[in-house]
């Protein structure tokens, strides 16, 4: 979140929702929690997790590094993460594709990622059925091969997912090594690197998450052996290009991971309204029955990739069909399995 309060006395009032959350993540008497942010965190947010840590009878400790990643270099940040039981980041994701976070969760550290507005939090607080549904979908994808994803619009798109493992979001980290992003309703794996074949069509009303906003017309994006070969379209395209041209390194076009949204709660105009306060990206990456897609680094261990380069560029979609082994998951949107469905009954 970037919007700041006028004083970090407004995270009184989130002591409640914080809690709860907290107890969510297990938090229990004798752990310790640690707030990382950065000088532009919302202090408000750390007021509020030290609240519900102690009411916990938990320990807090906060750290403040520079807003930039020279952190990740430094062995006694890295050794304070793998000393805590839950690191809560308010970062942005660069840390997530990080070695020092992946040796956080091989210790054993819980972590999670808190930046959306305080709103947004308590409007997609995790629940029991975001979870039903994360399971689901683990079981959907967990031992599948290949990938298939068309659209009206022109996207047919094939890739591998063998042996890679499944990671699925439902907004709360509550187990030894499990990294969540609170909010979050979502099931990603990354295809192996050099997989992906066919087109990938950016339809209008698509988000460009890195760019702050939604493609006003189609752009086509060509993939050879894994990776983006071409860019085409219109103003967007045009932007698309340049932005992935700021890595210099040809490793941000191969894909980072696909999956699904399947929070119905989520708001796909969020980021559009929300934006200049950095907010409702969660919104579009969780919505239900999306496709998102993701370029760059995967080397998350919660992801098992294995390609490594400062620069993630997110894409969430509507309107896309999904297919896993030929099942199909997802058509235009909706989808196609019960158990997925807003409307299925809780057991």
């Amino acid at each position: 979140m970037r919007r700041v309060p006028t004083t970090s006395a407004a995270g009184a009032e989130l002591v409640p929702m914080f809690t709860r959350h907290m107890e969510l993540c297990k938090v229990t008497e004798g752990e310790t929690v640690l707030a990382f942010t950065n000088t532009q965190s919302n202090p408000a947010y750390s007021t509020a997790l030290m609240a519900a840590s102690r009411l916990l009878g938990a320990g807090f400790v906060q750290m403040v590094v520079a807003a930039d990643n020279e952190w990740m270099k430094s062995e006694v940040i890295v050794d304070t993460w793998k000393g805590c039981d839950l690191v809560v980041a308010t970062l942005s994701t660069e840390w997530m594709y990080s070695q020092a976070h992946n040796d956080a969760l091989d210790a054993g550290t819980r972590t999670l990622m808190l930046q959306e507005p305080e709103d947004i939090l308590a409007r997609l607080f995790p629940t029991e059925e975001l979870r039903r549904r994360g399971e689901v979908s683990r079981g959907i994808l967990e031992g599948a091969g290949e990938l298939r994803i068309t659209s009206r619009a022109g996207t047919d798109l094939t890739m591998s997912m063998e042996g890679r493992p499944v990671a699925v979001q439902r907004g709360v980290s509550d187990e030894p090594g499990r990294w969540d992003h609170w909010p979050s309703g979502q099931a990603v794996v990354s295809p192996l690197e050099t997989s992906a074949e066919g087109t990938l069509v950016i339809d209008r009303g698509d988000a460009l998450i890195s760019l702050s906003r939604y493609a006003g017309s189609p752009i086509t994006c060509r993939l050879r052996e894994g990776r983006i070969v071409s860019i085409e379209g219109g103003a967007d395209a045009f932007l698309m290009r340049e932005w992935f041209e700021t890595a210099k390194d040809d490793r941000a076009y191969v894909v980072s991971h696909i999956g699904w949204g399947y929070e119905d709660r989520a708001d796909w105009n969020a980021m559009g309204l929300r934006i200049w306060e950095g907010g409702g990206i969660m919104d579009t990456e969780s919505y239900h029955g999306n496709m998102l897609i993701a370029f760059g680094s995967n080397c998350c261990r919660e992801l098992g990739g294995q390609n490594q380069v400062d620069f993630h560029f997110d894409i969430p979609t509507r309107n896309h069909d999904f297919y896993v082994d030929g099942r199909q998951i997802i058509d235009r949107g909706t989808f196609t399995v019960p158990e997925l469905r807003p409307d299925h009954p809780i057991a």
